[in-house]
């Protein structure tokens, strides 16, 4: 539940840059992370900042919860998973606290990429402006 801002707009150059994977960002209104397909839990970060799920077709996608997170050791993340769960799309992955983030002086704007795009012939941005955890975010062909 948010709003999508493109990757290119975005200050971390890893992700601005598409290095870490093709995708989309979204500026969160509420602390709450939605699996984005089905799959599982591939990657789970200890400190909570990060997901990764790999879809039931193989796609890899990256959920990174603000800039330079993992600084905070995880405070103010809870997941709701835990590796190698089996997950289906909209399902709860991870609760946040934005105000942590923020009182930290960090971003809470949130990249969900496609990791392993190289696979694949494209990948398209489908979701524009407000989002809910039903909208579908990408297309993979």
């Amino acid at each position: 539940v948010g709003q999508t801002v493109p990757l290119n707009e975005i200050k971390d150059a890893a992700f601005s840059s598409g290095l870490l994977g093709q995708g989309v960002a979204i500026i969160p209104e509420e602390g709450k992370v939605y699996a984005p397909a089905n799959g599982k839990i591939t990657a789970l970060f200890p400190t909570g900042h990060a997901i990764g799920i790999t879809t039931t077709e193989g796609i890899e996608i990256l959920i990174h919860v603000g800039m330079d997170t993992v600084s905070l050791d995880g405070k103010g993340f809870s997941p709701q998973v835990k590796l190698d769960d089996e997950v289906i799309q909209g399902q709860l992955l991870l609760n946040f606290d934005i105000d942590v983030i923020q009182e930290a002086g960090l971003e809470i704007v949130t990249p969900v990429v496609i990791t392993n795009y190289a696979n694949y012939e494209s990948v398209e941005v489908l979701a524009e402006g407000n989002i809910t955890e039903a909208t579908s975010l990408l297309s993979v062909k």
